[in-house]
């Protein structure tokens, strides 16, 4: 491995380690973030630091002001309604644009066969061992959702898509420390929606996307 390809994959550890931090709560909102300490942590130079926390303020995950520095974003109920209110138009939007391109259709189910099958094992997970499978299932939970929309045809729909959805599941990540994953009612949920999805029920799969976004944002805070 050569030295570029090295420094990327320090990278990408960085980013991937301080983000689930910051997703799990381990590094607290409003939190100021100093390059020294974080060093220290993390073990990555000042410079990997600098641009790891500058990708993490385009994902609206750190908040960077001139002659305070680097601070983990707060959260609040009114940014977490508007969350929700933006994943829920982007994916049912996604989700009719992709259920109509009948182009890509047998691909387009087998990633969601392929996700929902990493997703069902991440649930049984964090049933049976809730904290050590936090990460796992949050990456599975999301990875599931952005197949739902991935055959719409529109680049900048999904991606729009996922940088909402990423910023809501932080919310239901830190909601885990003040109650209990959902369980098996949220199995079933999954279940239901990729069943409708697989059997092309519109309606249906519509009714429990919905159904699911409403669920998931009953998020304490």
């Amino acid at each position: 491995m050569n030295t570029t390809e090295e420094k990327k994959l320090v990278g990408q550890t960085a980013y991937e380690t301080i983000r689930f931090d910051i997703v799990n709560g381990n590094l607290p909102p409003g939190e100021k973030l100093k390059l020294n300490g974080l060093q220290k942590r993390y073990g990555v130079s000042v410079n990997t630091l600098r641009e790891t926390l500058m990708r993490l303020v385009s994902e609206g995950f750190v908040l960077f002001e001139d002659q305070k520095g680097f601070r983990v974003n707060a959260v609040s109920l009114r940014d977490f309604e508007e969350l929700i209110e933006l994943r829920s138009t982007l994916e049912l939007l996604g989700l009719s644009k992709s259920m109509a391109n009948t182009k890509n259709l047998i691909e387009w189910k087998s990633r969601l066969i392929s996700a929902h099958y990493r997703l069902t094992v991440a649930q049984k997970g964090m049933m049976a061992d809730e904290s050590g499978h936090t990460a796992e299932w949050e990456k599975a939970d999301r990875e599931f959702h952005m197949a739902i929309v991935s055959n719409c045809g529109s680049n900048q729909l999904i991606r729009y898509h996922s940088s909402v959805l990423e910023l809501f599941m932080r919310y239901q990540v830190l909601a885990l420390k003040k109650r209990p994953f959902r369980g098996q009612s949220v199995v079933d949920e999954h279940q239901s929606l990729l069943d409708s999805l697989l059997n092309d029920e519109f309606e249906k799969a519509e009714a429990c996307l919905r159904e699911h976004i409403g669920k998931g944002a009953q998020v304490p805070l």
